[in-house]
């Protein structure tokens, strides 16, 4: 039995282009399409707000009750990256049309050790507190992509569990700890990404570039849910509309997502 999410708010990747703008850097490796379209461009959907999401003080790893992640978004239009807590500047990363956020995973005074967008996959960093708001989710992702199933987790409770389709053994899903970096509403909400598709800090180890983009993965919908369960995709990770649709309205980006062999 398959739970609906709480809160206000699968099978391969698209066999085509999709006419995004947005979607083609976003979703890169999910279209197998040498030249996707760009003439329809697609904006970032805006979340509903939750109860569970909310803004906290800048000391608030520490304070982290069971289940729940801290998430930082940079207020600016870019933010500096560190070696570590105070050290030199690595690279600077610059905001898309939606929010720039990361996935807190350690604190020291007032620097923040981050999961990194970027490859290579795993990579992160350190960020000032003074260049981001913190918020906290209670929700996290669980993929599991032997048994093709995707879990939802609140405050460590599985609330929910969905089948998926995951990536084919030439463009293989790669497994490890990522976060939800984006999400954007495609314009045509029957096509080959569905209503909805969230970009994930993960990337193709196969796909160093696809169509313009970084080979970045996602999750998302699709218009063909028969082949959901099966490992036929480019590496994205595919759901039923409908619960794409629910995750999108519930789950805040900076939740992270664990993709498991």
């Amino acid at each position: 039995m398959h739970r609906k999410p709480r809160g206000h708010l699968a099978g391969p990747c698209a066999r085509r282009g999709a006419p995004l703008l947005i979607a083609v850097a976003l979703l890169a490796a999910c279209s197998s399409s040498p030249s996707p379209s760009t003439s329809t461009a697609t904006t970032p959907a805006t979340q509903a707000s939750t109860d569970a999401s909310q803004v906290v003080h800048k000391s608030a790893f520490d304070q982290l009750d069971r289940g729940w992640s801290l998430v930082a978004t940079a207020t600016g239009p870019q933010i500096a990256i560190h070696r570590s807590a105070n050290g030199p500047v690595s690279k600077k990363i610059r905001k898309g049309a939606g929010p720039l956020a990361f996935l807190v995973t350690a604190q020291k005074g007032d620097w923040l050790k981050v999961h990194l967008p970027t490859r290579p996959n795993g990579a992160t960093g350190w960020i000032s507190v003074e260049e981001v708001t913190l918020s906290t989710t209670p929700y996290r992702l669980v993929v599991s992509m032997d048994e093709h199933r995707l879990d939802l987790i609140e405050k460590g409770v599985r609330v929910g569990h969905y089948p998926i389709g995951v990536g084919k053994s030439t463009t293989p899903t790669p497994p490890g700890e990522y976060y939800l970096t984006e999400l954007i509403r495609p314009p045509n909400p029957e096509g080959g990404y569905g209503p909805y598709a969230f970009g994930l800090s993960a990337h193709s180890d196969t796909l160093t570039s696809y169509a313009g983009g970084p080979g970045q993965l996602g999750l998302h919908g699709t218009d063909q849910p028969g082949l959901i369960g099966r490992n036929v995709s480019h590496g994205c990770i595919r759901i039923a509309n409908d619960v794409i649709t629910q995750l999108a309205k519930t789950v805040p980006l900076g939740s992270p997502i664990v993709i498991q062999a």
